[in-house]
């Protein structure tokens, strides 16, 4: 199932998500920071910072509750594709 399938399934409309993928060990964060988290319509609408990620195959979920900013984001992990960091590396040299 991917991300877009998994939120609009099991996560409710006004919940925050955060994306992480499986590391040895734990977890690593997607995107920069702990604080990078978006809305379930972000997402399921194809927008904002996890855009890129819709179509990734979910893992599971990590938790729920952390510490920090945004403690109540639903943690969900994902496939990592190794191009990912590649292409956003390429967005990120368009946009500066």
């Amino acid at each position: 199932m991917t991300l877009k399938e998994f939120i609009n399934e099991y996560v409710e409309g006004n919940s925050l998500v955060r994306v992480l993928y499986k590391y040895p060990g734990g977890h690593k964060i997607v995107l920069n920071d702990w604080g990078d988290v978006a809305g379930y319509w972000e997402i399921v609408r194809g927008k904002g910072k996890y855009a890129p990620y819709i179509n990734h195959k979910v893992l599971g979920i990590a938790s729920i509750s952390v510490k920090g900013p945004y403690s109540e984001a639903i943690n969900i992990v994902i496939e990592e594709i190794p191009l990912d960091k590649l292409r956003e590396d390429k967005i990120n040299t368009l946009i500066q």
